[in-house]
């Protein structure tokens, strides 16, 4: 790939009056950044949006001003690449992504005021790091350890729990490895381990290669999406996602979601985010039991996430809110949304789920049958809303069909 800008497209025939403030969207492959588009091209903003890879749906979004492609972020180029293109097109704004904060760590202070609602280093270091954030909150008060699964911190052959250490729960178990962490591993991984044994076995392939290692025990019911804006110490937006449909099926990206809200659960992930000290927006992930009401905090996602198109279905519209701020206009959002919507990944993400629902050995053939029709009578369905399938800019939805059928002849 070239290390310098390709210039994919320069959008200025789009330009409006009002379209004053140049912000960088990165990483725009994610479904998440691809809904911050076009929150903010929507609000005016110009939008320069990169990606490394070519084909990302974000780079063709009618919401841009400027595409391009960017050097992998993990290359010696990254960095020069960046400077020169904030340079070149005047970027006064910076929408993060997880990759583009480890990519900048050595010059972080450098790009740090570009970045709305930016923290300190070891903030974000902690709240991109599940050991660092599970060794937090355990560590803070007992307020901040309450409703969280059994877990615990592994950093040598010592600290892995085995059966006496585990006795009274049940599998399954998860063993949680994160990137920043990696000695000489490849990235971050999630194995799922169905036993103690195969807990310890997972931990004792993985600790070479990591600093450290989580373990969580399997926390039952529904996926729950809490969406959070703390600016200057001070909530300023929040929303709920309730996760009907996960890809694959077990477990996974909330492909079918709709709008949610519970109090009590709202609270305590105001409460965790506010110990960990993290500014600006994230989403922590819960699971919930509706049969017993009970919850258990699984991870913070500090970055805009993959169902934020909900989120803009329902009028709450965290990064226009985020990066208006950021430009000295502040505003709030804290009342629950007054529409309800149910919103889907259609493609490939439901495709997925009932694919895995399909492949399935323990799932009988009428709830097979029923996942079917029920992804065809989806599309009638007036309130189940579609990310891709956004006001002003469907083609998005047609070219993400276009990718998967192209995948499907070619694998």
């Amino acid at each position: 790939m070239s290390q310098k800008p390709v210039g994919l497209r320069n959008n200025h025939a789009r330009a409006r009056p009002g379209m004053r403030r140049n912000v960088l969207v990165v990483d725009v492959n994610a479904i998440g950044m691809v809904a911050v588009i076009r929150s903010l091209g929507r609000a005016g903003y110009n939008i320069h949006a990169i990606a490394s890879q070519r084909d990302a749906l974000g780079l063709y979004s009618r919401f841009t001003h400027h595409t391009d492609c960017n050097p992998p972020l993990d290359s010696a180029s990254y960095l020069p690449w960046l400077r020169e293109y904030i340079r070149s097109h005047g970027i006064e704004a910076i929408i993060q992504s997880e990759g583009f904060l480890h990519a900048i760590d050595s010059a972080y202070e450098e790009f740090a005021p570009l970045l709305p609602d930016s923290v300190p280093a070891s903030v974000w270091q902690r709240c991109l790091s599940k050991v660092a954030t599970q060794q937090w909150l355990m560590d803070a008060s007992p307020a901040s350890s309450r409703n969280m699964p059994a877990g615990g911190i592994m950093k040598d052959a010592e600290s892995i729990p085995g059966k006496v250490d585990l006795a009274g729960l049940d599998g399954p178990f998860f063993v949680k490895a994160d990137a920043g962490l990696a000695r000489n591993a490849p990235a971050a991984q999630v194995i799922r381990c169905e036993t103690v044994a195969q807990l310890s076995a997972a931990a004792r392939g993985l600790l070479p290669g990591y600093e450290a290692l989580v373990w969580q025990n399997f926390a039952p019911g529904k996926k729950v999406g809490v969406s959070l804006w703390r600016h200057n110490g001070k909530f300023m937006a929040q929303n709920m996602t309730l996760g009907i449909h996960m890809q694959p099926w077990t477990g996974g990206m909330m492909s079918l979601r709709e709008s949610f809200w519970h109090e009590a659960l709202l609270a305590d992930a105001r409460n965790k985010l506010e110990v960990l000290e993290w500014q600006g927006v994230a989403m922590m992930e819960y699971k919930w039991d509706p049969v017993n009401d009970q919850f258990w905090f699984i991870e913070i996602n500090a970055r805009y996430w993959g169902y934020l198109h909900l989120d803009l279905y329902a009028g709450k519209d965290f990064p226009k809110l985020q990066v208006d701020a950021f430009f000295g206009n502040l505003s709030e959002d804290m009342e629950p949304p007054a529409k309800k919507f149910a919103c889907r990944h259609t493609v490939p993400g439901e495709i997925g789920y009932v694919m895995s629902r399909i492949r399935a050995s323990d799932i009988p053939v009428w709830p097979k049958v029923c996942s079917i029709g029920g992804f065809f009578f989806r599309f009638l369905n007036l309130r189940t809303k579609s990310d891709l399938w956004y006001p002003g800019d469907r083609l998005l939805y047609w070219r993400s069909w276009l990718n998967y059928l192209r995948k499907l002849v070619t694998h």
